[in-house]
């Protein structure tokens, strides 16, 4: 046990051990330096958990509060554009496209800045999901996408786990749209979405070493898309980070960056492979 004594200011550790039927001895040890590190880091840690709360609660917030001007300078975009249809001005015309797209990019980054707020702190009670029933929805969702990219996406028997319904669904629906928007020109895209279950020692990933003998789901999703270096295998994964321009692919950098606090937030680990030109994938383990 310990004690704080008031008189000296510090704390000790008073120890009582049996010797024999009638002797005990009773240590007495000063671990003042011991106590007021371990109470500097309890601050520490509370101060940081009150940070991190007062910077999501600040995100979210001030994502969601950009969203009404966005709106407006659309609905003003396409009032203006209206009433110059008879007016025609192509150097007027070019501008308000420009003008256009830009609020459309400002849309697509706040709405990821909310997901990303969302499956950082937004956590309810897990649920039982079913990853076929969970991907079929999601292809639903992504016809149409999919019949302009003539792609074939095959998905083999996947798991049932259990998670946050939300999350999964933005997690798959990430990776499957990667994929779909990363193909190559003139090539239908090849999708492949398999399941095994595996050791934490034996996935070929790092995982950390309480994982080691832990039972995971490994599950792939595959294509033959245009790929990337594999140098840039973790940058990905960063808030922000475009392998791309947005002359060549649309985007605002954040859908791996909330992938990864997804996987993160169910105990997993995710890992990107690739070589330019020759497609990529992308593994998910996710505790059985």
């Amino acid at each position: 046990m310990r004690y704080f004594v008031e008189y000296s200011k510090r704390w000790i550790e008073i120890t009582v051990s049996k010797l024999d039927a009638n002797n005990i001895i009773t240590i007495f040890t000063d671990v003042t330096k011991a106590q007021e590190t371990e109470l500097q880091q309890t601050q520490l840690i509370e101060e940081l958990r009150r940070s991190n709360e007062s910077l999501e609660d600040f995100s979210y917030a001030a994502s969601h509060d950009l969203k009404e001007p966005i709106r407006k300078i659309q609905v003003f975009t396409t009032l203006l554009t209206e009433r110059m249809q008879d007016h025609p001005n192509e150097s007027e015309r070019r501008l308000l496209e420009r003008i256009s797209n830009a609020a459309e990019r400002m849309q697509r980054l706040v709405d990821d800045l909310l997901e990303y707020s969302h499956v950082s702190f937004n956590k309810r009670e897990t649920e039982t999901i079913n990853l076929n029933d969970k991907v079929s929805m999601i292809l639903v969702d992504l016809e149409m996408v999919v019949k302009d990219k003539n792609a074939t996406v095959e998905v083999h028997s996947l798991p049932v786990i259990n998670g946050y319904k939300r999350q999964i669904q933005q997690l798959f629906q990430n990776l499957i749209s990667n994929a779909l928007k990363y193909s190559k020109p003139g090539i239908a895209s090849y999708i492949e979405i398999s399941s095994k279950e595996v050791k934490g020692s034996e996935s070929g990933m790092s995982v950390g070493p309480s994982d080691q003998e832990k039972l995971f789901y490994m599950i792939e999703v595959k294509d033959n898309g245009i790929g990337f270096n594999p140098a840039s295998a973790e940058k990905i994964f960063g808030m922000f980070q475009r392998l791309h321009g947005n002359s060549e692919y649309s985007g605002t950098g954040i859908g791996l960056a909330i992938a990864r606090k997804v996987v993160e937030n169910h105990h997993g680990y995710i890992k990107a492979e690739s070589e330019e030109g020759k497609g990529a994938t992308f593994r998910l383990l996710l505790p059985k």
